[in-house]
């Protein structure tokens, strides 16, 4: 065995190990993005939530939506 293929085999090994510890360092990356995400989006529906049951019939009852037809209206 010739000394470039031992270093070329441990170059695999070596190479093998740090793709193995990046992948797994990578997906805890991925998990801690997704937990945040899922905390902020969290807090924003409760903060929403809370508007809605104390500004509700004041912030959001200004606009004029009407379901149907208009029977103010005459012809």
């Amino acid at each position: 065995m010739h000394r470039s293929q031992i270093v070329g085999g441990l170059m695999i090994v070596v190479g093998a190990v740090i793709l193995a510890l990046l992948a797994s360092f990578v997906v805890d990356i991925i998990v801690l993005i997704l937990q945040l995400l899922a905390v902020i989006i969290g807090i924003i529906l409760v903060l929403g939530g809370i508007a809605m049951l104390l500004f509700g019939g004041w912030f959001w009852g200004r606009g004029s939506l009407k379901w149907g037809r208009d029977v103010t209206t005459t012809a």
